[in-house]
């Protein structure tokens, strides 16, 4: 019965042989209303291509929006908190846009030009050198100390530019002081460049969760390119209108720079920092000591003080985290 059944199968194991499994030159997927198109190309790469979509204009304009400015599988991708955190920062990029518009317009006319606004903005990529070099040096060398409180330097980073750009406002008030004003705003400005970028990747960070830090990254900075250009315009219609006096710009720029300084307060908040530094040790301890439960990032970023991230919690037992041998 075994040598039967061996030469019943043997002539069909070497029919097989030499024969590999032929894929489908392609395959159409339906789901809901959309039909894509599906292929493997000469390198084995999968390809999909959209042939029929029925779905009402508004809600394609809005996911083909999402695919281009938010990381791929989104929202799945990523932690909690990074809409609340994007929102804002599209807000902050508005803003700050905006305020850096009419901060030029005001250096111009300090200096005895009276520039369109036009003018305005062309010169505003223009003018990054000179005391904003030595800015950069100097906040460089703190690099070291932003690893554990990303969020306090960043929003000492943006409070930095603002306290530059409000002095190029505020120059046209006193002309003959000209290159002090402008050298110490482009001194903040430069301390402040340095701190927002080396706080960046400490953020987006803790938003990757599929080991997504490049698409995050990469999305992130699209939408501050976007929201850059929408404040660059509106700051061009304001400076056209009601800021085209230095009145005006100081009505309109402290206004702006509050905007400006919430979204990033309100986008530190949202990010769940996941390293510890001493308040977050102290706050994960006492919830521990209280509940039994070990709390997760997202659990304590509302409750992070921002302003004063080395104050005692009370709750942990007086823990001090990094604090030097002879001063314990």
């Amino acid at each position: 019965m075994n040598s039967i059944l061996v030469k019943l199968k043997g002539p069909k194991k070497r029919a097989d042989e030499g024969q590999s499994p032929r894929r489908p030159d392609f395959w159409i997927e339906t789901s809901g209303s959309i039909s894509q198109i599906c292929s493997f190309d000469a390198d084995g790469h999968l390809s999909v291509k959209i042939a029929n979509d029925s779905r009402p204009i508004i809600q394609r304009m809005v996911e083909s929006f999402r695919n281009k400015f938010f990381p791929s599988g989104y929202p799945y991708s990523v932690n909690d908190g990074y809409l609340i955190y994007t929102q804002f920062r599209a807000l902050q990029h508005f803003s700050s846009a905006a305020l850096s518009v009419l901060s030029t317009q005001s250096l111009l006319f300090a200096a005895g030009l009276r520039p369109t606004p036009a003018q305005a903005t062309a010169v505003s990529w223009i003018i990054k050198d000179g005391m904003q070099h030595a800015g950069k040096l100097i906040c460089s060398n703190m690099g070291a100390r932003m690893d554990s409180e990303p969020k306090s330097w960043r929003i000492l980073a943006d409070v930095l530019y603002d306290l530059g750009t409000g002095l190029e406002v505020i120059s046209p008030l006193c002309p003959h002081l000209f290159l002090e004003m402008a050298g110490l705003g482009n001194f903040a400005k430069g301390l402040a460049v340095v701190a927002a970028r080396a706080t960046r990747l400490p953020i987006y960070s803790s938003f990757a969760k599929e080991g997504n830090l490049s698409d995050l990254f990469a999305k992130g900075e699209a939408i501050s390119t976007l929201f850059n250009v929408v404040g660059i315009g509106a700051g061009i219609q304001l400076a056209s209108t009601v800021c085209s006096s230095i009145q005006g710009k100081m009505i309109v720029a402290p206004l702006l720079s509050v905007i400006h300084i919430y979204s990033v307060v309100e986008e530190m908040r949202a990010a769940p920092v996941n390293t510890l530094n001493p308040q977050r040790t102290a706050m994960i301890i006492a919830d521990f000591v209280k509940s039994g439960k070990v709390s997760s990032p997202a659990d304590i970023r509302y409750r992070e003080d921002l302003l004063f991230p080395d104050r005692i919690i009370e709750e942990a037992g007086g823990v001090m985290v990094g604090q030097p041998l002879k001063r314990l």
